[in-house]
Parts: C-alpha cells; structure tokens; sequence
C-alpha cells in the first residue's frame, strides 16, 4: 500500500515537472524575477539583505537546468530580458519608495540627539524648508548646515545664519531655501564632530528620479550580475562541449 502511494505521488511529481519542463519559457522567468524583486523590496528594510542579489544568477541558472532549458542561446537571451525586467520593476520599486519618504533623519551619538526635518523631502522647484532639533548643551557658534548636490550647488550655513529656538535644553534651528533642480544631501555638523547627514531634498520629477535609479541600479548591481551570470553559462557551455568530445 505505502508502494502504491511512493508511485503515485513520484508520478504526480514527474507530470507537475513535465508542465514546468513545456512551459519553461514562462515558468523560469516568472520565478526568478519574483526571487529577484523579492530580494530587492526586502533589502529596502534590511540593507545588508542586498548581497542576496549575488545569488540571482545562480538561481536563474538552476532554474533553467531544472526546467530543462539547456541550449546556449535561449540561456544567455533568456537571462538577459529577466535582468532587464527585473532592473526597471526594481528602480521603480526604490525610487518610489525613496521619493515619498517624509523626509525625517535621527541621530545619537553618544547622548547628542540630532535631527532633521525637510519639507516638503520631494517635488519640483519648492521652497524647502529645513528644520534641525539637537540636545546638545554646548555653543553651536561653530555648528553649520551644508546642502550639496554633485556638479549643482553647495552652500554652507552657519548657525548665526539659521533662524533657532531655544527650549530647556533643545535647539531647534529653520532654513528655508530655494534650490536648483537636483537630488540633494543635507549635512548639519557640530563643533566637526557631531554630524548628521540626511538625503534629500529631492529637486526633480518622479520620471526622472525612476531614471536615477535605472542607472544606479544597472551600475551597481545588474552589470555585476548580469556578468556573473554570462560567465557562469559560458562554463557551463564549454565544459559540456568538453564532457561530448570526450565520449
């Protein structure tokens, strides 16, 4: 009896790997862009879960073992388009998630509570307004705002420049400017020991932030990948020529 169902169950298994196997085309790429995306959404929360993308290639490539997909090219045209897919599903995922934070950045360092505020922390040609809260209990005559964006501007403000608060012991310190369209980094530094760094503001369209990322991403991970990948079937490839000639 415990024969009869190890065989049924072996033939069910054999008939789902057979669908799989005929609907390769489909089915290998649908897994591993769902793999891939899943990777790269969950990174957003923990970053040190973005060295999982190194695992993609591989898992494309057993994924095509498996379903039986053996030939060269459909290998390295099929790998190709699914990193090319998942590339802008993935820039479209972090560059929205990023571009509607809200633009809120916290600090400790060591007892010194620092943070900043920006608003709004996306759009085009706002007037920004950033707001820094701190409970440090020395002189901030030495403490300065810097708003940089590479190749754009940069302007360093000095804390008699800022308009600030005092409430008990927090500091609370305003700056509202105009910017050049582009992404920005705001660093607020005390005595050049205490700092805090925050991105933004974000100074451009939502169509052109998603095509920061479409080039942040091919360059920082896809390129890397899409290397691997090539590489790996390259092997695979020669070293099979080699296991048929030595028959």
């Amino acid at each position: 009896m415990e024969n009869i169902y190890i065989i049924t169950h072996y033939k069910k298994i054999m008939q789902a790997r057979k669908f799989l196997t005929d609907h390769n085309r489909i089915f290998i790429p649908l897994i591993s862009i769902l793999y891939s995306l899943m990777i790269f959404t969950i990174s957003l929360f923990y970053a040190f879960l973005i060295l999982l993308i190194f695992s993609i290639p591989v898992v494309i490539f057993l994924l095509m073992h498996f379903f039986g997909m053996y030939r060269f090219k459909p290998r390295l045209f099929g790998g190709i388009v699914i990193l090319l897919v998942v590339l802008m599903i993935s820039a479209g995922i972090y560059s929205t998630y990023v571009y509607d934070l809200n633009g809120v950045t916290t600090s400790d360092i060591n007892g010194t509570s620092l943070k900043t505020s920006i608003t709004p922390f996306s759009g085009v040609d706002h007037n920004y307004n950033i707001t820094i809260t701190t409970n440090y209990t020395g002189s901030l005559n030495n403490s300065y705002l810097y708003i940089y964006s590479s190749g754009i501007y940069n302007k360093t403000v000095h804390y008699s420049n800022l308009n600030h608060t005092k409430n008990g012991n927090i500091t609370t310190m305003y700056y509202d400017t105009k910017l050049p369209s582009g992404l920005y980094d705001t660093n607020y530094t005390i005595n050049k020991t205490l700092t805090i760094t925050s991105a933004g503001p974000v100074n451009v369209p939502r169509l052109t932030f998603y095509e920061f990322y479409v080039f942040a991403l091919a360059d920082k991970y896809i390129a890397s990948i899409g290397v691997m990948y090539i590489a790996g079937i390259v092997a695979a490839y020669f070293f099979s020529k080699k296991n048929l000639a030595g028959k």
